[in-house]
């Protein structure tokens, strides 16, 4: 089963305007341990990946990703700008040495997005209260669903945004050890943390698109 690029680009849009339609999910959630521009930066990032959607065609499937990454970390600002624009970048990097686009290689290459990710933002491990709770366990899922031989990429991504969503979900009861959240203390616990909303997000949206779009 492979993705081809314009079932890419159009996963790319769905997930441009699911975030941006969460602006004020976004603000909200960031307003309690962050600085509440969290919603208006993410918003501002994806409205200009919805701007070149026309050029992204003229793109290999690799340089969509990278291209995406750029605009995001250009426009978004912040941390958000900086780990997402890296996770698309370091996602088409990976993908530039693949000879087909599978969940398999998709995997592979999301698993060293990550890990850049990872070290971008300080060596930051799941627990940490950041987006890597809900992105490392979606990534796990997929690495998983693909290793085992599951060829609907429905079902492979349907259990990817159940990983992210209970990854999310997790962050609520825990100590922020990263970023602003950090400076908080205990007092950063009992709010989930946006970055793993808008991944989880992100998730969803790929997996509405594909819905409807019938590649099974």
């Amino acid at each position: 089963m492979t993705l081809n690029k314009e079932e890419l680009i159009g996963v790319i849009e769905s997930i441009a305007k699911k975030l941006i339609d969460s602006e004020k999910i976004l603000t909200e959630l960031d307003s309690h341990i962050g600085d509440a521009d969290c919603g208006a930066g993410i918003k501002r990032g994806f409205e200009a990946v919805l701007s070149e959607l026309g050029e992204l065609r003229n793109y290999d499937t690799p340089d969509i990703f990278k291209k995406v990454g750029f605009t995001l970390a250009s426009t978004i600002g912040g941390t958000s700008g900086a780990m997402l624009g890296t996770g698309f970048i370091e996602t088409g990097k990976s993908l530039s040495n693949a000879t087909d686009i599978s969940m398999k290689t998709i995997a592979t290459a999301l698993e060293d997005a990550i890990t850049v990710i990872k070290r971008r933002g300080g060596n930051t491990e799941v627990g940490d209260k950041t987006l890597v709770d809900a992105l490392q366990p979606a990534i796990e899922s997929i690495k998983a669903s693909a290793e085992g031989g599951e060829q609907n990429i429905v079902s492979i991504l349907e259990r990817a945004c159940a990983a992210a969503r209970e990854g999310s979900d997790h962050t609520v009861d825990m100590i922020a050890r990263k970023g602003r959240a950090s400076y908080l203390g205990d007092r950063s616990k009992g709010h989930r943390d946006p970055g793993s909303a808008y991944i989880t997000l992100m998730f969803e949206a790929a997996l509405e698109r594909i819905k409807t779009s019938g590649n099974t």
